[in-house]
């Protein structure tokens, strides 16, 4: 009889234990979050002081696969020239093992994400943090335009990095489209990863946790006018057209 009630004193204790352990991990996971994002924002605008005031590109040419980030015309990707910029590995250099691309040894990593367990990861990288796509308009040529620092009106206002959804993550809006790891995106696949927040990081460098009801409206548009949150160059451009 007592050694049931040892048990039982034990189950009770660690049922909990564990909803604490649990928001202590969560808490620590989002600082670890916004550090880096902060960090990231940060050789993002040194990047760009570096390069005529241009920021580096939003993805590579092709598709996003270890090889193709391993080729030197992709070296002014943002996951490749902020990385290395910062002292760290580049997306390109994991080519050969992309293992250790998901370890936090790596400047992309969030130790928050939920990665997926099979080796599907392993099939091209996939992004916890992505650059705003928003920012990257097509000219009336087609072709996406390089982005100078002085086009962005408002950098306390205007997002550079955001939280990415990755594969069967848990949506922040129902509505939003299936989430796929890219390292472009924008508040359609941004996710909410701790206790219904996330992380973005503005141009002028700070991280600010939203809710995914703060930048989307529930049929995941963008709401407009623009006002807190900017997600074009100027915030009388509208995101939710296509280019």
């Amino acid at each position: 009889m007592e050694v049931l009630v040892v048990i039982a004193i034990i189950l009770v204790l660690a049922a909990i234990a564990f909803p604490v352990y649990r928001g202590i991990l969560m808490r620590a996971n989002k600082q670890r979050a916004i550090q880096r994002l902060h960090d990231i924002a940060a050789a993002c605008v040194t990047y760009a002081g570096q390069n005529n005031n241009t920021l580096p590109a939003e993805d590579a040419k092709g598709q996003d696969t270890w090889q193709n980030a391993a080729k030197a015309e992709n070296t002014k990707t943002w996951y490749n020239a902020l990385p290395k910029l910062m002292g760290h590995k580049s997306v390109g250099e994991y080519a050969g093992d992309p293992r250790d691309f998901y370890t936090p040894q790596n400047i992309l990593f969030l130790q928050g994400a939920t990665y997926p367990d099979s080796d599907s990861k392993l099939r091209q990288p996939l992004f916890a943090f992505a650059m705003n796509t928003k920012l990257h308009r097509k000219n009336p040529d087609g072709k996406k335009e390089d982005v100078l620092l002085p086009q962005i009106t408002n950098p306390a206002k205007t997002v550079l990095f955001l939280e990415q959804g990755l594969p069967k993550e848990e949506k922040a809006i129902q509505a939003q489209p299936k989430y796929d790891g890219s390292c472009k995106g924008s508040a359609k696949s941004f996710v909410a990863r701790y206790g219904g927040e996330g992380c973005l990081a503005f141009v002028d460098g700070h991280v600010q946790t939203v809710t995914g009801k703060e930048i989307l409206t529930e049929s995941a548009a963008f709401p407009l006018p623009q006002s807190d949150i900017v997600w074009t160059r100027t915030p009388e451009e509208d995101p939710n057209k296509t280019n």
